[in-house]
């Protein structure tokens, strides 16, 4: 099961698209009662489910026993399957399969994109970087984004750090930065106990970590605004500045799921498809680069139309045909190009 990011209008649109009905946990759903070491289902008229279909439908979403206020869907083509709160009381929900590739789709025609406003996103970033160091509000986002986009950490989340202690970059603390002579060290542990170590050496970069390590406070990204109020950058901040920039729906997640996929391409697309263990080493060392398990990169981050063309040889022969082309392109380039050329879909 997943914490759900979506609103309301956006799980409608994906719904509506995958031909499925949506739905709320708010409305009437089945319930379940522990009896012995099983669970017993109701109907919301509280009549006992005995069909043996709807149990198998049930049981098929695998919700965990020791979930709790566990509702689910009285229908079998609700968008919505099932929700409920884990051992952290985090509201979990398990969504139908079509809504879920429907969603996958989009994330990734999204990307085509997010890759054709990336270099203008870069070019501002670095201009705004150039200017003389004030320290606005728009410097500190800047620079999380540049380290978004470089080193591929995580946003941050204020629960997680609070909970877990772990962190992102807008949760950061000035116990996680080392200034030096030349180069300024982040070191702090991310999410899944990820610990992380990156040396940074763009002049830049250093001066904003310089500047925002001298205001009182263990926050480490923050500013004082025209009025001299101390504020911390958070990450909505951060979705909210490329929104505005681009007029698009980007979050910081996107640089993270572009990441992933631009690393897998550029390692598969000329190794022998013959030797399926290659396969599994990329996808290691890019979930390493992102602090994921390999599962969870594979599923979440990596488009599957770039594993399946390696696995069918298909990279062979578009290089092939796009040779001349391809030796003139980065690595962001080479997939855009790709996606643009084999994955444009309609929405």
């Amino acid at each position: 099961m997943e914490i759900s990011l979506y609103s309301t209008e956006e799980c409608e649109r994906i719904a509506k698209a995958a031909s499925l009905r949506y739905v709320r946990d708010t409305s009437p759903g089945i319930t379940r009662k522990k009896v012995g070491k099983n669970f017993v289902y109701y109907y919301p008229t509280g009549e006992k489910i005995t069909d043996t279909k709807e149990l198998e439908r049930i049981k098929a979403l695998a919700i965990p026993p020791a979930y709790t206020q566990v509702w689910i869907c009285p229908y079998a083509n609700g968008h919505i399957q099932a929700t409920g709160r884990d051992s952290k009381n985090r509201k979990q929900y398990r969504y139908h399969k079509l809504w879920q590739q429907e969603r996958q789709q989009k994330k990734f025609h999204m990307m085509i994109e997010f890759g054709r406003a990336l270099p203008m996103l870069r070019r501002h970033i670095n201009q705004e970087l150039d200017k003389a160091l004030k320290l606005t509000k728009e410097q500190v986002i800047c620079s999380i984004i540049y380290l978004m986009d470089s080193f591929f950490i995580r946003i941050g989340n204020a629960i997680y750090a609070k909970e877990n202690k772990s962190y992102g970059l807008t949760t950061l603390r000035k116990k996680h930065l080392t200034l030096e002579y030349n180069k300024a060290i982040l070191e702090f542990i991310g999410k899944n106990a990820k610990p992380w170590h990156v040396i940074l050496r763009d002049k830049k970069i250093i001066r904003v970590l310089k500047k925002c390590e001298a205001i009182p406070g263990y926050e480490l990204f923050k500013y004082y605004d025209e009025n001299q109020q101390l504020n911390v950058i958070s990450s909505q901040d951060i979705n909210a500045y490329l929104q505005t920039l681009t007029g698009q729906s980007f979050t910081a997640k996107d640089f993270r799921t572009w990441a992933a996929c631009r690393e897998t391409l550029n390692r598969l697309i000329s190794l022998d498809c013959s030797e399926p263990s290659l396969l599994k080493g990329v996808i290691g060392e890019v979930a390493e680069l992102l602090g994921h398990t390999p599962a969870i990169c594979q599923k979440s981050y990596i488009y599957a139309e770039i594993i399946d063309w390696w696995k069918e040889n298909r990279f062979s022969m578009w290089l092939q045909k796009h040779d001349k082309k391809i030796k003139t392109l980065s690595e962001d380039e080479l997939l855009l190009y790709w996606l643009e050329e084999n994955c444009s879909i309609e929405y």
